[in-house]
């Protein structure tokens, strides 16, 4: 499974405790606990992550949520990426270090940027395909980016459009007061389309030396993410040889428990002891995660 540091999980619960709403059923059903969203060490599946998303939105009564909680988090909460961005010098800049180092916060989405006449288009991919649906997190992406340029650029400017591979028929006014722009919905893939004007815009916290110990660092995390993700995938085999798969029968040929060999997601600057000490009090439940560190 693949990794992400689960901050739309995190501000998603912090919304939602804030406002009295019960998240312990959304977390459980999505295989997410507390104590994994409790700290920025913590990792969990991108998976679990859209899953408690969606529960939670039917949980809050508000298919909007994830528009929501963006429009009221903290938005240096992702991390890194906001750091980045903002040491930056250009808006052209930004982007190119949010494409490259996106991964040491989500390894389940790649952006690419592409240029089409007067136009620049920031793609967000899926590495693999998730049963999953994303509705509230794609969005509350789309505006964390709307919001994070203009706190970076002071510009109060708008993205020539939006677009969606999720469908939606319900809300679209309240959704375009919030984004600020045409947004196309059942589209082939999720994208932000700027205007080529804006690219050479001035970051006004731009740093060069802080970029260059924050890119340092970012590639020292995209290496332990590589490092992690070699050493999850010989436990991970290693496990499938020794634990039992698929039915087996129980006491008087009932059918016994199904298992399946535990996947684990440590955050980077976790290391291998980290995961050897996890390992001996694991459970085999896919959607739990590890302290990394």
């Amino acid at each position: 499974m693949l990794w992400t540091r689960g901050v739309a999980s995190r501000e998603t619960l912090r919304y939602l405790d804030k406002r009295g709403i019960d998240a312990e059923s959304a977390l459980s059903t999505a295989g997410i606990s507390r104590g994994q969203l409790s700290g920025d060490d913590i990792g969990l599946s991108a998976a679990c992550q859209y899953r408690f998303l969606e529960l939670a939105a039917a949980e809050a009564n508000d298919q909007l949520l994830g528009l929501h909680v963006a429009a009221e988090m903290d938005i240096r909460a992702i991390g890194i990426l906001f750091y980045l961005t903002g040491s930056s010098r250009t808006v052209c800049e930004a982007l190119e270090n949010l494409a490259r180092y996106s991964r040491t916060t989500n390894e389940a989405l790649i952006v690419e940027i592409s240029q089409q006449k007067n136009e620049v288009i920031l793609t967000i991919r899926d590495v693999q395909d998730f049963d999953e649906p994303h509705r509230q997190f794609f969005e509350l992406l789309a505006l964390w980016f709307i919001r994070t340029l203009h706190k970076e650029t002071n510009r109060d400017f708008t993205l020539l459009r939006i677009t969606f591979r999720h469908a939606r028929n319900t809300d679209l006014r309240e959704v375009h007061r919030l984004l600020r722009c045409p947004v196309d919905f059942a589209e082939a893939v999720d994208s932000l389309v700027l205007p080529q004007r804006v690219m050479d815009l001035p970051i006004v916290s731009g740093d060069s030396q802080l970029l260059q110990i924050l890119t340092a660092h970012a590639e020292d995390l995209l290496t332990e993410r590589r490092s992690a993700a070699g050493l999850q995938s010989m436990v991970v085999n290693q496990l499938a040889n020794l634990l039992p798969r698929g039915e087996s029968r129980g006491r008087g040929g009932r059918p016994a428990a199904r298992y399946e060999p535990a996947v684990f997601h440590p955050a980077p600057g976790g290391g291998r002891d980290d995961l050897r000490r996890n390992l001996r009090t694991a459970t085999t439940t896919p959607c739990r995660s590890l302290p990394g560190g």
